[in-house]
């Protein structure tokens, strides 16, 4: 891999660890991008392993298995990619898209239901549905 190659990709890496952290979760992109003994392309309090992708050619299945075979104990595993002068996509198994809308469903269907009273636990549910 080229010094051009491996700038673009710590660059990619920590565009996305910035968009982890503006909503929230506490994470750094992994030196050596996974090089050590910490797998996956960010760390931290993340939910999911995350492997990150900045390319001109999309090998999804590829990175997909390269995902799912890093992810320690069968956790969820996403696929962050973009290419030049383009916005981020992820890649993830459709189930857990499926259980994202139904927690969001749910959520808005909690936040219908409380009325002015949005907040449980301290917690703000509109804020969550952003």
């Amino acid at each position: 891999m080229s010094r051009s190659e491996r700038t673009k990709g710590k660059a990619g890496e920590l565009e996305v660890a910035r968009i982890f952290k503006a909503s929230g979760f506490d994470c750094d992109r992994t030196p050596n991008s996974g090089g050590l003994r910490i797998a996956g392309d960010l760390h931290g309090d993340l939910p999911v392993h995350v492997e990150v992708k900045r390319q001109e050619t999309a090998r999804p299945w590829l990175w997909a298995q390269q995902a799912r075979n890093e992810s320690t104990g069968g956790s969820r595993w996403l696929v962050a990619m973009r290419r030049s002068h383009d916005e981020w996509l992820a890649l993830l198994p459709l189930v857990n898209v499926v259980r994202l809308l139904r927690i969001e469903a749910e959520l808005e269907r909690l936040v219908d239901e409380l009325g002015d009273g949005r907040t449980i636990v301290g917690v703000d549910l509109t804020e969550l549905l952003r």
